[in-house]
């Protein structure tokens, strides 16, 4: 997603296993410590599906343009803070 005071912001939109209970801030917490700094996503979205074309191809273009919706979690916004490392 696009930003307005540096590069593009990185958001995840996921679709989560039936049954799993994982929230937006515990796959941050994940990923904190497994990707570089610049790579934790600041936007994360649950879906029950991805876009996808007739022959089953996902459409980013489709996630890209819907950007964030009402159901998108927002790092800056919670109580989550991180060192760049």
């Amino acid at each position: 997603m696009k930003s307005a005071l540096s590069e593009d912001e990185v958001k995840v939109t996921a679709v989560r296993r039936p049954g799993a209970d994982l929230t937006a801030r515990d796959l941050c917490l994940w990923m904190i410590e497994r990707v570089p700094y610049f790579a934790v996503p600041r936007y994360i979205e649950f879906r029950d599906e991805l876009p996808k074309s007739s022959v089953g191809r996902i459409l980013k273009y489709q996630l890209r343009d819907d950007g964030r919706t009402p159901q998108t979690w927002d790092r800056d916004e919670s109580d989550m803070k991180f060192q760049k490392r």
